[in-house]
């Protein structure tokens, strides 16, 4: 199986590639793929740039380039949903763009025209992860919760706009600048695409909400790269057990 883990930001996409052996790079614009090693496991790792533009191209070159046969999206999030705390980490069930309003013709809240309202995440790799979840929920140092994700070209920190945003969609959990750019890529390709988001703020507060991600960018790229590597080693063992039952 070829995994691909696609982040907007250096800063996310560090705590991997520290602990991989990087071959090959592929430098295109804005998007860097790097053929790297991580625990034995071949593995695409993507630095595509920040935005909904800048995430569509990246997954676009990775999927066109090379076919992966799963993209994780790991990276920061603001918190929505006043019970998360920074460093959470929040696996989106489905997207919906958080920017898009063509309601006047009809469509849903953040539905682009002639697409879906919303966008579902795998159910197969979703059961992995909530199996993850149920079985490291006391080793692992922060909270795992899964829910709704939006995905819109700003940085949540005016309080009015974001109780707006609630009051269209009450249930979400995050909001991320790449992710539904991503899973849109993805379900065009026909690849799954899943997202493991850690808090690095609390989206609405200001100039708080600003300074909190830039102290803890670092703390959420590290927690989504943990939950991240223990989904890649389930998928590496699952792998392994098919294998010697074919035997």
């Amino acid at each position: 199986m070829k995994i691909a883990v696609i982040c907007a930001m250096e800063e996310e996409i560090a705590p991997l590639r520290e602990r991989s052996s990087i071959g090959a790079r592929e430098v295109t614009g804005k998007t860097i793929i790097e053929h790297a090693i991580w625990e034995g496991e071949e593995l695409l790792l993507v630095e595509c740039g920040i935005g909904k533009a800048n995430a569509a191209v990246g997954a676009a070159l990775l999927a066109d380039r090379h076919r992966p046969d799963l993209i994780i999206n790991s990276g920061s999030a603001g918190a929505f949903d006043p019970s998360l705390a920074v460093g959470d980490v929040v696996v989106p069930t489905t997207y919906v763009y958080g920017d898009v309003d063509a309601t006047c013709f009809g469509y849903a809240w953040g539905q682009m025209p002639q697409m879906p309202a919303a966008y579902d995440i795998d159910e197969a790799w979703l059961g992995r992860l909530r199996g993850i979840a149920r079985e490291q929920a006391h080793a692992l140092p922060y909270r795992i919760d899964f829910g709704l994700a939006l995905t819109l070209d700003s940085f949540m920190s005016d309080g009015d706009r974001v109780q707006g945003i609630l009051a269209q969609q009450p249930e979400t959990k995050v909001s991320d600048m790449e992710g539904l750019a991503i899973v849109e890529v993805g379900q065009r390709y026909g690849i799954p695409v899943v997202a493991v988001k850690a808090v690095s703020d609390i989206a609405g507060h200001g100039a708080e909400s600003a300074d909190s991600f830039d102290e803890n960018v670092d703390l959420a790229g590290r927690h989504a790269v943990q939950f991240t590597e223990l989904l890649i080693r389930a998928a590496r063992g699952e792998r392994a057990e098919n294998r010697a039952a074919e035997v």
